[in-house]
Order: C-alpha cells, then structure tokens, then sequence
C-alpha cells in the first residue's frame, strides 16, 4: 500500500492518465492533418511507435523528479513542508478533464458532424441497392456529360510492396464503374499519366472533358485497410461526396467499397442503377483475398502499355495462383486468356499460348459466360487467335449492348473492322473509342497510322501532336508516321532508346537510312537488349537483321555466308516459320529466299502466300511489301511492281512515298511501271488540300 501512496504522492499515476489522453489526442490529430500533405504513411507510424516508447521514461521522470517553483528538482532533495504536489496534482487533473473533454468532442464530432454541406438529390440508387456511405451526394454540374475520371490512387502504406495494391485497386475500381452502362470511363491507361499531376481538378478535368473527378488513397496495414475517397466536381470543384472507409481487410470490405463509391458516383451523375447492374456490383468476383491480391498484379502485369515477355510470364503465374486458391475465379481464368493471346499476337511467347488461352477462355465461359470479362477474352480470342472478324464482331456487338461506352470494346471494334477492310468504319470506331477516352495513346496512336496509310498524311499528323501532348513515349508512331511519308531522316530520329514491345523496330528504321553508323547502332545491345534477339519460336530474327544490314551496307559476301547458316539452321527445324502469313511473324517465308537472291523460292513463297494466308486486308499490306521486296531482290521487277500496285489500289497513291526510301526496292527506281506510279502519287499530292 505505501509503494501505491508514494505512487499518488508522486503525482505518477496522474501523469500517465495525462499522457495517454495527450498522446490520443496528438494521434488523432496527426492521423487528420499528414494525409493533407501527402505525407507517407511511416511517418504516422514513426509518431505512434516515439509516442509508446516514451512512456515509461515519462513515468520514471516522474518518479524522480517534482516541479517546484524553483524549477526541477529530484524528489529526494524537496522536504515535505515545501512540496508542491497537491497543487500540481490538481492542475493535472484539471488537464486530463480537459483532454477528456476534447477526445469526447473528436469522437461525436466523427460521429455526427456532416464532413461537407452539400446539396442532396433525389434518390439515384434502385431499391434494394446498398446505400452508399458518406455525404449525400450533389448532382454534379456537368451531369449530362457522364465522363468519369478516376485518378491514381495515393499509396499511403508504409511498405513499398503495397503499392501495387493500391494501383491494384484503382483499375479494378475501373473495371465496376465500367460495368455501369449510362457512364463513359476513362481507362487506367489514360489516368495514369496524372499520376503525381500538380494540375488542378478543374484543369484536369477540362483537359479531359470529364464531369466529375474521383481521387482517393488506400492504406494497408496488416489486416485491416483504409481507403479514403472524393469525388469532385469537374467544373465547379466543389466536393460532391467524400468517405473514408476503416475496415478489416477482406474481399467483402472491397467489393463493398467499390460498390458504394460506384453508386456515389452515378447518384452524382443522375444516373439510376438497373437491378442487374446493382448486383454486379455487390456481387465481387472472388471471397478469397489473396486470390484476389495475385488477380490484381496479373492485370497490373498484363496491361498491353509496356508489357514483356517477362512481365508476361509474371502475369499469368499471378493468375495461376490465383486459379490455384479460387478455382471458380472467373475473370481470373478470363484475363489468363487475354494474357496469353497478348504474348501469342505480339510474339512474346510460343505460339502454343493460342490454344492455352483457348484452355483458359473455355473456364470462364463455363464460371462466368455472359461477364463482361469473359466477353472481352472471347472477342480478343476470335481476332487475335483466328482472325474470325464476324465472330469477333458478333461478341463485342453483346458487349456493346449491355454497355455502351466500353472505350477498350470499341478501340477492339476499330482494330478488327481494319483487318476486315472497312477502314472507315475502323476510323469512326476510333474516334467513338477517343470521346469515352480521350488521351488514350493506344488509339491515338492508332488513329494516326491508319490516316498515314490511307493517305490522310495532316490528320494523321494533327493526331499525332495529340499524343505527343500527352506522352514524349510517342516514338514507334512517329517511327510508322515517317516511314509512311518516305522520311528515314524523321523515322530515325523518333527512335530514342530501344522499343519496349518490339526489340526490331530501331533497326526498321536504321536500315531506311542505309547510314552503316545507325545500323551498327541498332544492332548494339543499346537499342536491342541481348535477352530479347530471339523471340519464341523465332530464333533466328536478330541474324536475319544481321544479314540484312549486310546486304545494305554492300557486304554481299559476308551477307551470303550468314544467309547460307540461317537457311540450314531453319531447314533442319520441323515447322521454320510457325508464324506463317500473319502479322506477329518477325519474318515471313519470303524474306530469306528474297536476300538468297533464289527466285524460285521466293515463287515457292508467293504460292505458299496464295493458299494460306488469312484475310488480313491491314496486314496483308505488310505481306505484299515483303513479296515485293523478295522479288526485286532476286531479280523479278514486274512481280515485284505487281505486289506494289496492289497496295497503291487498296490504300492509295501515297502508298508509293513508303516505297520511295526502302533499300530493298532500290532495283526499281528506273522501272517504268515504278516512275509511273511515283507520277501517279505526284498528280494526286498536287490535287490534295492544303491541310
């Protein structure tokens, strides 16, 4: 009992209440104030972590020492006729009320205390739905627009692992607000780029043309999750609805989450949930959450912007293991499909990825068949895997009537109506996809190729400014954009460092220039990284460059020699041009025989070319290139001015600027049929208007 006395004597005991108040306090206050400067989540943690070891050297300071009115002295030196502890203990006291007072305060003023006066609407959500949480949200001023930005989400986690989690997050909110069919989204892709923006949400929006602007941050720390959001009038900037969620970390909390910041986000937009769209919502795609962290870096990972063969590889392991704890995981088995046809169409890995995806596709047609997921892979399985342009259609036509705005289903719509030979109708399908999504540099970028090809040389030019505002990573379209008005000057100076998808396109360029220098360069592991100079099922493509380089430079000897060792090392494989005709073949059966300078089998190949090559109206404009080049190498002129003509009639007289720089038609220049159809381009140009 004395030792509890001297306790209270001591005014210990008081001091401790007083310090865990305070420290209660500092937290909460730190815990509002720091995410309002960006600050990173460690340093909260710093705060607490100092706080909690200062605590027992406060009660030890307190044991030994008594606060006079001569200042700080030990204990043991104040007699007890001169100390001053009643009158300390009732200031303590009278602090700790205080600080009592204060946490009550913070506490019902969490509790009650509207975060935002705002002027609430009339219901937007169908009954039934699960009413979102957070302010009544105000009809945003631009509400007829319904184009919806979602910018990066902040990472606030103290670990740097976790960052995907948050971007993770981001796009699968993404892909729910996307299901809703009254709203246009913009993709990941485009927000991307506004990551850390120090533009203003009006500037934002007003680049974008969006109504409202949503931004947010997630923290993760152990099992439980943070996330707060905002959503913010485009034009006014006014705060339409905020909410900060404090779960525990589960697929449910998300999905819900998701699901209340969807629905805050239509109620601004005046827009009503039909039933089907409220239980999508609320439905989730998965109860297992580590199945779900691995979903989320397979989409991450396998986002066609930047992707490798590595990253390839990654994604689908991601979303094996995801399968792997979540067998009836639907989209996860759907985004494998897509996974997988992206590395088979850009030859970043074997071929057999086709039939595995076919393996994948048939899982979520049978979990899921009618989800939007599963939908996207079938079409992408029916253009990327077979070329089935119909078929593709008829999907993305489903897609499209559930959801309307689906930027990535008409940008898909464009690529497929291209390959089918309806450019205007691929043209339009662009520019359908670029209103939903405005700085999409992927359709952008597009759009700009195929007016360069059709000959539209200043809209294609006034595209591609477009995309060059947006992004410096313009370069493989710049590259294509030069190279189809006859300039190797421009089309090398685009390149700046090696392609991220496609290790050749630098030495596409170089080789235009005919300049031994450039060539050399592009050849270097500077701009053709070692690991990636012999795709999947193409292991000859950097000796082919090579012997082209040769050739070109005037090393016809050397070129021949290398030839000969490509030619038995393709003999002696069983399949020596898996790709066939088709346009993710890094070369075609005639390219070899065509620098052999053996006509009879480049004829071999043309015949090959006859009885097998798909309907590719887009791509068969690369295919009549290379047999056109095949056979000015080995001496047919008038084959070769046969596959040229037939370009110049398909996609128009500009046609033969792209001819005009390419070394390997450099037999034909004096060709009569060849100064025809440069006169022929020549007569059209003067006719053009000035754009």
């Amino acid at each position: 009992m004395s030792f509890f006395s001297e306790l209270k004597r001591r005014n210990v005991i008081r001091m401790a209440g007083l310090y865990l108040v305070g420290a209660w306090l500092i937290v909460q206050v730190a815990e509002t104030l720091l995410p309002l400067y960006d600050t990173p989540g460690w340093v909260l943690k710093s705060l607490v972590l100092l706080l909690a070891l200062g605590f027992l050297p406060m009660l030890v300071f307190s044991w030994v020492f008594e606060l006079t009115p001569d200042g700080l002295k030990r204990d043991a030196e104040v007699a007890p006729e001169d100390s001053v502890g009643p009158r300390t203990a009732r200031r303590l006291d009278q602090l700790t009320i205080l600080g009592l007072i204060a946490v009550v305060a913070l506490i019902a003023a969490d509790r009650f205390w509207p975060r935002d006066a705002v002027v609430p609407t009339g219901p937007a959500i169908v009954e039934g739905a699960t009413k979102p949480a957070g302010t009544l949200t105000a009809v945003a001023t631009g509400s007829g627009n319904r184009l919806v930005a979602v910018l990066p989400f902040r990472n606030r986690s103290a670990l740097p692992e976790d960052a995907f989690f948050a971007e993770g997050i981001h796009d699968d909110l993404l892909t729910q607000l996307s299901k809703i069919a009254a709203l246009r989204v913009i993709s990941r892709t485009s927000m991307m780029r506004y990551q850390d923006s120090k533009q203003s949400i009006p500037e934002i929006a007003r680049e974008l043309g969006a109504a409202v602007v949503l931004e947010g941050a997630v923290q993760r720390a152990g099992d439980q999750v943070r996330v707060n959001v905002q959503l913010i009038d485009g034009v006014s900037d006014v705060h339409l609805w905020a909410e900060n969620y404090d779960r525990a970390l589960s697929t449910e909390t998300i999905f819900t989450i998701q699901a209340e910041i969807a629905q805050a986000v239509a109620k601004a937009m005046q827009v009503v949930l039909s039933p089907a769209e409220a239980g999508a919502l609320a439905a989730g795609s998965t109860a297992n959450l580590k199945a779900y962290e691995s979903f989320l870096r397979g989409k991450l990972l396998s986002n066609v912007d930047g992707v490798t063969e590595q990253r390839l590889r990654d994604a689908i392991t991601a979303f094996d293991h995801a399968i792997e704890l979540d067998p009836g995981f639907a989209d996860a088995y759907a985004r494998k499909a897509r996974a997988q046809l992206t590395g088979f169409w850009f030859a970043l890995g074997p071929r057999s990825q086709r039939d595995a995806a076919r393996t994948s596709l048939a899982q979520a047609q049978r979990l899921a068949p009618e989800a939007i997921e599963t939908l996207l892979a079938e079409a992408y399985y029916h253009y990327w895997g077979q070329l089935d342009y119909a078929r593709a259609d008829a999907v993305l036509e489903r897609v499209l009537k559930r959801v309307p705005d689906n930027a990535e289903a008409w940008m898909l719509r464009a690529f497929v109506a291209r390959r089918d030979g309806r450019f205007e109708e691929s043209l339009a399908a662009l520019r359908r996809s670029l209103e939903i999504d405005p700085v999409n540099l992927e359709a952008l970028g597009a759009l700009a190729d195929t007016q360069a090809v059709l000959g539209q040389a200043g809209q294609a030019a006034h595209t591609l400014q477009q995309a060059r505002g947006l992004s410096a990573d313009v370069r493989s379209y710049t590259m294509l954009f030069r190279e189809s008005q006859g300039d190797a000057e421009g089309a090398w100076a685009a390149i700046d460092g090696p392609d991220g998808t496609l290790a050749v396109t630098p030495f596409r360029a170089a080789i235009l220039t005919r300049d031994p220098v450039r060539i050399a360069l592009s050849l270097s592991p500077t701009l053709w990284p070692e690991d990636r100079r012999s795709p999947p099922d193409f292991a000859e493509t950097y000796a082919m460059a090579q012997a082209e380089a040769l050739l070109v430079t005037g090393k016809r000897d050397e070129a021949m020699r290398l030839l000969a060792e490509i030619h038995a090392r393709l003999q002696s494989r069983p399949d020596p041009y898996p790709g066939g005709w088709s346009q993710n073949g890094y070369y075609l059966p005639s390219d070899l025989p065509g620098m052999l300078g053996d006509l009879e089998g480049v004829r071999a190949a043309e015949r090959h070319y006859r009885e097998n090559a798909p309907k590719d109206a887009w791509g068969g404009r690369d295919y009549q290139y290379a047999l056109a080049i095949a056979f000015a190498r080995a001496g047919d002129p008038d084959r070769a001015l046969h596959y040229l003509d037939a370009i110049a009639q398909a996609f128009g007289p500009a046609s033969w600027l792209r001819f005009s720089i390419h070394p390997g038609l450099d037999s034909l220049r004096k060709h009569p049929r060849y100064l025809a159809m440069k006169s022929a381009y020549e007569a059209w140009a003067a006719n053009q208007p000035d754009e």
